[in-house]
């Protein structure tokens, strides 16, 4: 038998450790192989898919391939560390390291070469769906068919083969200085009592409370303030917590009587100090990668989900543009307008007009500012129909609008706001400011607002000739999200020179969508990818003790103990192992969705609930098998 017959048999009885491994690898290749598929599809290269998603996308790989060599990195360690007496028994019969570190390589190499044609043959049988998909999301004009392309075959196929061999060749490091004697005792290994130290177990947890406290207070004013000390704190809070807090708490169980000589909690506690304490590092790993996967989901799928409210508020009216100059006509006649909105069936929309004319101010950062003033009279009239707020003034006091700001954010920070229109200087005393508006902005008309009481605007209105006052026109349409037409049309009715004064809602929503429909559709193959990750490491973890506690288990039935009561003992230190990373991480996301709830003034409450339900529920569904599969082997 020659070595490489022996790196297959060494796989055929491996093959329960290696199967979480294939598995992941399988996706995470899986995933590279369809993206590589559409960035250099003919059609893609040679059409109209522009270039910045396509660079998008080759940074998704980039990612992917980064993680990958992470995840086959540490699963290599790991299995190297599992089989210690297998090697050191080798070495025993004679086999040198040389030829140990060739079997080795030789094992993983064909587990790389099983990922990636397994990859690859099960990334071209979904290649059709991904591209329809991507089409669909894209908005493309024609589907993206389906090619046998082979550049993206090599490339993956390539890729991860050099990735197999350079990290299996970096893993065998820890092997040139493993010794025979070592090798053979590394499972009969004495462990150390566990000892931890209360002041750092108390200033972890001091940590994450401030952290979280921290956490509750973040606007869009402190963001950058407070991220990397939230960040900072619960890092390393949750640092302190598995390597000090993880045993203090276990050992405070052990105190409890009542509890710890319950069956089976005395076997269960008392291995878990040991499990803990050993897997403290690997467990607080977990714990952010399992944070930062629920966070993004989070955060993505709430883009997503709130996008036509966000929308809706910032775009009050289908359609508007604001004309200068008392005299109409200067966009586009009334009968035109009406004739283009019979045209494409929208002859029920009702028109609002608005009077306006222009001023400035100087804002914190001692900027000159535009803010159009409008009487609080006519933007009642719309407030009310719309079911929003109304607003009052007193005589000589105004009401400043910001539109789409959040949280403590501010531009004007006294409580008397001084103006200039038509370059006279004006004061008037500011009662408030208010994030919420029910009309359209655009790029020629800005989007802050100040509403006067009528006997004021009619005041300074007076000074401002005809030629500088601005009439606003909004329509509102039921069906808007049917108006691209219309807009388009009206564009072009235009012209290019006065573009800027017009606004609408479905361009932008449907350009935001489109964009956060996709980016929703990649983070969601990298969120499985990560999280498959994630378990299968834990899955992995659970190997390095695999000899330790086969004795224990039989020591355990040599007592008289059942195989049920010995599974159970089992099930409950592996869950442990298992979810306790995982909860401490949807915890830490938990929070982190708030602070984002909080900033963007949004309720995130149910989001939170079904992105973190759907997690719980994926991961229980792999600890079922994992552990039958565990079990299995031991």
């Amino acid at each position: 038998m020659n070595f490489r017959h022996l790196a297959l048999k060494n796989v055929k009885g491996n093959w329960r450790s290696y199967k979480a491994f294939l598995y992941s690898s399988c996706f995470s290749i899986i995933i590279f192989f369809m993206y590589a598929s559409f960035i250099y599809h003919p059609d893609v290269v040679n059409g109209e898919i522009k270039t910045q998603l396509q660079n998008t996308l080759k940074g998704c790989n980039y990612i992917i391939l980064g993680f990958s060599a992470l995840f086959i990195l540490y699963s290599n360690s790991t299995f190297l560390r599992s089989r210690k007496k297998e090697l050191g028994l080798l070495t025993l019969l004679g086999s040198t390291k040389t030829q140990i570190a060739r079997m080795v390589v030789l094992e993983q190499l064909l587990m790389g070469v099983l990922s990636i044609a397994a990859g690859i043959g099960v990334g071209m049988l979904f290649s059709k769906l991904f591209f329809m998909m991507m089409s669909t999301l894209l908005d493309v004009k024609n589907p993206i068919p389906f090619v046998w392309n082979g550049k993206p075959i090599v490339i993956t196929a390539v890729t991860y083969f050099l990735l197999f061999l350079i990290l299996s060749v970096f893993g065998l490091w820890n092997i040139r200085k493993l010794e025979i004697i070592e090798l053979l005792k590394d499972a009969r290994k004495q462990r150390v009592e566990p000892f931890y130290s209360k002041w750092l177990f108390v200033l972890g947890s001091i940590f994450i409370v401030a952290g979280y406290a921290l956490a509750t207070r973040v606007t869009l004013v402190n963001f950058m303030t407070f991220f990397f000390i939230v960040i900072g704190l619960v890092i390393a809070g949750s640092y302190f917590f598995f390597t000090q807090g993880s045993v203090a708490i276990l050992k405070m169980l052990q105190k409890r009587k009542h509890i710890f000589y319950k069956q089976p909690n005395l076997f269960v506690i008392s291995s878990l100090v040991y499990k803990m304490k050993d897997n403290a590092r690997f467990l607080f790993t977990i714990t952010i990668l399992t944070a930062i996967v629920v966070s993004a989901t989070g955060t993505m799928y709430t883009y997503f989900s709130d996008l036509r409210e966000k929308i809706l508020e910032s775009s009050p009216h289908a359609v508007a543009y604001t004309e200068k100059g008392t005299i109409p006509g200067e966009i586009i006649t009334k009968e035109e307008m009406q004739r283009l909105l019979q045209t494409h069936g929208f002859a029920d929309a009702k028109e609002v007009e608005l009077a306006e004319f222009p001023a400035s101010f100087m804002a914190n950062t001692k900027r000159e500012m535009d803010v159009t003033i409008v009487s609080e009279e006519d933007y009642n009239k719309e407030a009310k129909k719309q079911g929003k707020r109304l607003i009052h003034n007193k005589v000589g006091s105004g009401t400043l609008i910001y539109p789409d700001a959040y949280g403590d954010f501010r531009f004007y920070n006294k409580n008397v706001f001084d103006f200039k229109v038509q370059g006279k200087d004006y004061s008037m005393k500011l009662n408030e400011q208010y994030t919420e508006s029910v009309f359209n902005s655009s790029p020629k008309r800005t989007h802050l607002l100040f509403l006067v009481n009528k006997e004021d605007y009619e005041k300074l209105i007076a000074s401002v000739p005809d030629t500088e006052k601005y009439v606003y026109h909004g329509f509102i349409i039921k069906d808007w999200e049917k108006t691209e037409k219309l807009v388009n049309d009206l564009r072009k009715h235009v012209g290019d020179e006065k573009q800027l004064l017009i606004s609408e809602r479905v361009l932008t929503y449907n350009m935001i969508k489109q964009g956060g429909a996709l980016t929703l559709f990649i983070g969601a193959f990298i969120s499985i990818l990560f999280f498959l990750a994630a378990c299968s490491m834990t899955y992995f973890k659970w190997f390095n003790d695999i000899e330790r506690d086969r004795l224990q288990y039989q020591s355990l039935m040599r007592t008289g103990m059942t195989k049920k009561e010995v599974k159970s003992i089992a099930v409950r230190q592996m869950g442990t192992i298992f979810f306790v990373p995982i909860i401490v991480g949807i915890i830490h996301s938990s929070f982190a969705l708030y602070a984002l709830s909080s900033m963007l003034k949004a309720n995130l409450l149910q989001t939170s609930v079904i992105v973190i339900s759907i997690y719980c529920a994926a991961a229980f569904i792999y600890f079922l098998f994992a552990q039958r599969e565990y079990m299995k082997h031991i």
